[in-house]
């Protein structure tokens, strides 16, 4: 496979998963503050804006903190290259480049969500009815990743396009707790039933821990689970074994080894040492460790590709460039 239809791949996935993670952190965001004081608000979108790294970005942007302005920043503001809009745009130019490499329904699939967003009026949507946007946009994402499992061939194309989709959904399950560990109480159950929610984990993490809702288990279970999907451990076991059916004759490449130590790293963690330790620490060592692989994917399967100097400008909203990707 040619490395810009690699890469093409891998970032199409990694932008559908950005634009799915995101719209379910607005809306969720957007429903548990209905009734919320005016400081709980500010404090909620600063979280928010925090979790998808883009609260510099939106610091310089001199808008005010409130929900309106929050919320169009992250879903259609043209200049932000991390809100919804630009991250669908993004992931149909990525599929449009390897349309061959698709099945048509797949295709047919990206296009549309695509031409949708951009034939809808997103400014009357956020101020109208933005629980029916945010929920249209999760489920064309899913839409996609079913149509993606059930006619893509298992090839490398699958297994470029799988390895981006789950390293950004382990990425943003990390800060998703980064960012709300700090904020929350042992107390703050409708909270800890927001995060989540956040991360689609409500009905699952209660068939498995019944009524409780201790901060240790929520922790474990988004962070550790080997079972829930999207898991920051889940997630990147499913990357780490696309990788190992990359490496050609077995090679122990270097996001190989990276992905296999961060991975041991979570497997063999014990969730009660790190809530008595530093979490946040920890937490931010796991997403840098992310960050780490994906600039080694790059590095060894996109170095030749063409497009390579355009991704590094805008692929990873919040950062300054490549190198900290």
């Amino acid at each position: 496979m040619l490395a810009r239809d690699a890469e093409s791949l891998f970032w199409a996935g990694r932008y559908l998963e950005r634009a799915e993670s995101t719209a379910r952190l607005l809306d969720v965001t957007y429903h548990s503050l209905l009734e919320a004081a005016p400081a709980e608000e500010a404090e909620a979108w600063q979280g928010v804006l925090s979790a998808v790294r883009l609260d510099q970005a939106f610091a310089e942007s001199d808008r005010p903190l409130t929900a309106a302005a929050v919320s169009e920043f992250l879903v259609l503001d043209p200049d932000n290259p991390g809100s919804i809009l630009a991250a669908v745009e993004q992931a149909r130019e990525n599929a449009r480049t390897v349309r061959e490499q698709l099945s048509t329904e797949l295709w047919e699939s990206v296009n549309s969500f695509g031409l949708e967003l951009r034939g809808r009026d997103l400014g009357a949507d956020l101020a109208f009815q933005p629980h029916e946007l945010y929920g249209l946009v999760r489920r064309r994402c899913q839409t996609v990743a079913g149509v993606a499992a059930e006619t893509m061939a298992r090839d490398e194309g699958w297994r470029f396009f799988l390895l981006g989709w789950n390293l950004e959904r382990a990425e943003m399950a990390c800060r998703l707790l980064l960012v709300r560990h700090r904020q929350l109480s042992p107390t703050s159950y409708h909270e800890w039933m927001a995060t989540l929610r956040s991360a689609s984990g409500l009905e699952a993490y209660r068939r498995q821990y019944r009524a409780s809702m201790d901060p240790t288990d929520v922790v474990e279970f988004l962070l550790l689970s080997r079972t829930f999907p999207r898991s920051v451990l889940f997630s990147l076991r499913t990357a780490r074994n696309e990788l190992d059916r990359l490496a050609v004759d077995g090679e122990m490449s270097r996001p190989r080894r990276q992905l296999g130590r961060l991975c041991a790293r979570l497997e063999f963690a014990d969730v009660r040492e790190l809530m008595s330790g530093d979490l946040g620490e920890e937490l931010f060592a796991v997403e840098e460790g992310i960050r780490q692989v994906a600039l080694s994917v790059a590095t060894q399967y996109f170095s030749n590709s063409h497009e390579f100097d355009l991704h590094s400008l805008h692929l990873l909203p919040g950062d300054r460039g490549w190198d900290q990707a």
